[in-house]
């Protein structure tokens, strides 16, 4: 049996952080750039689906931070941002949660000896394992692909399937990989690599969106989890 990889976002696929990453990229543009007004430049700003360097230059361009000092200090506000985010993932918030059905589903996938699992996600790497770490997640998923790798969602799953190919100790067929995500930017990377698209409803973007992308598999959630099995061709 020819293995299969899975891999799956995290905001509104895997986890929803209650707005932790957004509140964290503003205080770290607060506190690198002095922005008082930050929130306002910000909320004109797309996050769903897009990688952290995309969202922060979205945010300089919406804030009138010139791009060169965005470069400049990117140490610094990457530093400030994983601060940020750690400190906001550590207060207590109701609305914090797993998505539907994503749990029983990773222990599923996880026991199969013909599955193995990654992330494809526009967060960093540091802040991908923040966020999922809050829930236990973390234990799942021994690699992926990341923002930090780079800023094109295409070109990170791309770097997700090259390096678990590696560590798996062969190469995914482009059919046997699955991109599991909840935008219509998911599907779109999925297909720039010839991977086959799960898109699910439990983020932010509307049924009618997504079914334009034209998914493999549409999902409201991944609650039904023979049906996700069976688009898996598990």
């Amino acid at each position: 049996m020819t293995p299969t990889l899975v891999l799956f976002d995290v905001d509104g696929t895997l986890v929803n952080t209650a707005g932790a990453g957004r509140r964290a990229l503003e205080r770290s543009f607060q506190s690198v750039f002095g922005l008082d007004d930050i929130a306002e430049a910000a909320s004109r700003v797309r996050f769903d689906g897009k990688s952290d360097p995309t969202i922060i230059a979205d945010i300089a361009r919406e804030s009138g931070v010139a791009l060169p000092e965005i470069e400049r200090r990117y140490p610094d506000l990457q530093r400030t941002y994983l601060d940020a985010l750690r400190d906001e993932l550590s207060r207590p918030d109701p609305r914090r949660r797993t998505m539907p059905g994503v749990l029983p589903l990773l222990e599923i996938l996880i026991a199969r000896t013909d599955v193995v699992l990654g992330l494809v996600t526009g967060n960093i790497e540091e802040g991908a394992r923040a966020k999922l770490e809050v829930f236990g997640l973390n234990r799942f998923f021994a690699g992926g692909g990341f923002s930090s790798d780079h800023p094109d969602r295409a070109e990170i799953a791309r770097i997700a399937h090259e390096r678990l190919s590696r560590r798996a100790g062969h190469r995914f067929p482009p059919r046997q990989v699955m991109v599991v995500g909840d935008t219509e930017l998911d599907v779109a990377c999925a297909r720039a690599n010839g991977f086959v698209a799960i898109a699910v409803e439990s983020g932010w973007i509307p049924r009618e969106r997504l079914e334009a992308a034209e998914p493999d598999a549409l999902f409201a959630d991944l609650t039904d989890t023979a049906a996700v099995l069976a688009a898996m061709r598990l």
